[in-house]
């Protein structure tokens, strides 16, 4: 019988190809429906702890954002959109005490960092200078970076990254998972050299940031997962957990790749 991660795989890429091929208005649609799916599982990750979630406030930032995304009017108004989900999150609790300070703060931690971190992909995917090879460096980097961290550890790890997080990951994976992003970003860059303007070094570089801010954004979700004392997110992709599972590496590696383009790619 084949393994569940393989399965998940095989229904979940062809999804993925489709969807970043098409663009528009399908590729939106699926970034807000990953969303909301992840906001979901952070929201629950927290049910049973000491501290809750503003879930109003978080939604509330998530449809407004969603609303942008489809109105291509992400860039102009993101700044005042973290500015009222800041100030609604610091008030709530002014005003109702069954939340504190620290539900402000995993509220406005999770906006940012699923909600707004996820609304990047549509400027990558519709930047008018290539966006649809640049989209797939997100992918390229934090997946190359996951498979090269998992066999470089299985097969050479020695010495424990971080045991009290997530006591599997090595010291040896992390550097296999780090040459696993550059090789992937060469390989785009050989395939993508006639359709893209970009220098070689930055690229690298790039692979080389983007793998270690990759590996960050695991840790993070397996620090959050430890504190609340749940395995998996979801169940959603089976062998996988759930999207935040799936995404959680991804997550980090979003901005970077972003502001690389904005910033380097003329």
């Amino acid at each position: 019988m084949l393994d569940r991660r393989v399965i998940s795989a095989a229904i979940a890429i062809p999804i993925l190809i489709f969807c970043v091929t098409f663009g528009g208005i399908i590729f939106k649609s699926a970034v807000v429906l990953v969303t909301g799916i992840s906001i979901y599982e952070y929201i629950l990750a927290y049910k049973n702890s000491d501290y809750k979630i503003i879930n109003s406030v978080l939604i509330l930032g998530f449809l407004l954002i969603s609303i942008l995304i489809y109105l291509d009017s992400l860039k102009n108004f993101i700044l005042p959109i973290i500015y009222l989900i800041l100030i609604l999150s610091m008030a709530t609790p002014i005003f109702k005490r069954k939340y504190n300070i620290i539900s402000s703060a995993l509220t406005i931690t999770g906006f940012i960092y699923i909600v707004c971190f996820f609304s990047f992909l549509p400027l990558i995917r519709d930047y008018s200078k290539g966006g649809s090879y640049l989209i797939w460096l997100v992918f390229i980097i934090a997946w190359s970076c996951d498979t090269a961290a998992y066999y470089s550890g299985k097969f050479f790890g020695k010495r424990k990254l971080c045991p009290l997080v997530s006591p599997k990951k090595t010291v040896e994976g992390s550097i296999g998972g780090i040459v696993g992003s550059v090789l992937g970003t060469i390989i785009w860059g050989i395939i993508c050299k006639n359709s893209i303007s970009f220098s070689w070094t930055l690229l690298i570089f790039l692979g080389i940031i983007g793998s270690i801010v990759s590996q960050l954004g695991d840790l993070s979700a397996s620090l959050i997962k430890r504190y609340v004392g749940i395995k998996d997110y979801g169940y959603i992709m089976p062998g996988h957990g759930g999207m935040l599972d799936r995404f959680d590496s991804i997550l980090f590696t979003i901005p970077i790749v972003y502001y690389y383009i904005a910033i380097l790619i003329r």
